[in-house]
Order: structure tokens, then C-alpha cells, then sequence
């Protein structure tokens, strides 16, 4: 796993560079947990957010999943009757606002520490963790969201020839060898 921060467009991130996800659950892609100036909602106040991603080709139905800052109370904040579209992402406002309404802007009954806490996704049971921060998120900075990279180096496409070679030793290579 490697840490990266990027400067982008006027956006700081610190990025996990994580290989694609090979399962079907939704992640917890991004958050920001010291919003002072990004992202505001339909109230038109900045609010602490978390993304999720839907990386499966297939609708997902987050229904019954959870949202929590707390690992002992799995079940602190549960999604309404939404359906993620096939690699699409959903943000839910980390407010204390506690909003639900399908088709609406969704929010959480916690906000986030900037000076880092746990951060859950739990599945619809209430105790099976799908994704989480833990023990606690690191201290964030302001306007830097914190997340994940997907990303998916093919070297050799499916079907392809190939040959390798495992040398006895690295002096065995020679210098130009990649």
C-alpha cells in the first residue's frame, strides 16, 4: 500500500493507491472529515462527507447497510431503500442532520474528528465489517480529502504469450533487464 498526496485543480487529496477491488461491496472511497471550505449542502453549509463506490458492473442496493464513527455501535446510521448504479458513488453528509429520504441529499447522525476517529461501513447484519477505518483515521487537514485509488495495471491481456525468467540471483540479470 503506498500514501500519495496530489495537488489537483485546486483539490488536495491523500490518496491510498490500493489495487481494484475484486468484490462486489460497496467502499468507502473518499471522506473529508475538516470541511471548511469544499463541498456544501442543500442547506448551503459546509458538512463533513464520506463517498462510496459501487466498483461491481451491477446495481447495488445499500438498503440496510450502516455508517458509523463508533466500532462498538455498528449500526449507528442505516441507509435508506437506495440502489448504487454499476460504478457509481453516493455522498452521505457526515452532518448530525440524520436525513434519509431516497432521492434526497443523505445525512449522517455524526459528524467527523478532524483529529481522526473510526470509520465503519457495515453490512446489512449490523456487526459484519465491510470496510473500515480503524482504529482511527489520521489527523486531517483542512479541505484535504482522504481515500482511495483504484487502479488496475493489466501487464499481459488474457489469451497472451508470455515467458519469464527467475534468475538464481540479481547479479544474474543483466543491467538494462525490466
Amino acid at each position: 500500500m503506498m500514501i500519495r498526496s496530489l495537488l489537483s485543480a485546486g483539490c488536495l487529496a491523500t490518496l491510498l493507491l490500493l489495487p481494484a477491488p475484486l468484490s462486489a461491496e460497496p467502499v468507502i472511497s473518499e471522506f473529508v472529515a475538516d470541511n471548511e471550505n469544499g463541498l456544501r449542502d442543500e442547506d448551503g453549509t459546509v458538512q463533513d462527507w464520506i463517498e462510496l463506490h459501487n466498483p461491481s458492473p451491477l446495481p447495488f442496493p445499500l438498503e440496510g447497510w450502516y455508517l458509523t464513527d463508533n466500532a462498538a455501535e455498528g449500526t449507528k446510521w442505516r441507509f435508506p431503500a437506495i440502489t448504487m448504479e454499476p460504478g457509481g458513488f453516493v455522498i452521505v453528509f457526515a452532518s448530525g442532520k440524520d436525513r434519509r429520504l431516497p432521492g434526497q441529499p443523505l445525512h449522517t447522525n455524526f459528524s467527523l474528528a478532524r483529529s481522526g476517529e473510526y470509520l465503519g461501513l457495515i453490512q446489512p447484519d449490523g456487526t459484519t465489517v465491510a470496510q473500515e477505518f480503524a482504529p482511527a483515521f489520521p489527523r486531517q487537514d483542512p479541505d484535504v480529502s482522504y481515500g482511495l485509488i483504484f487502479s488496475r495495471t493489466v501487464l499481459i491481456p488474457d489469451g497472451a504469450s508470455a515467458s519469464y525468467l527467475v534468475p538464481a540471483s540479481a547479479a544474474a540479470l543483466a543491467p538494462n533487464w525490466q
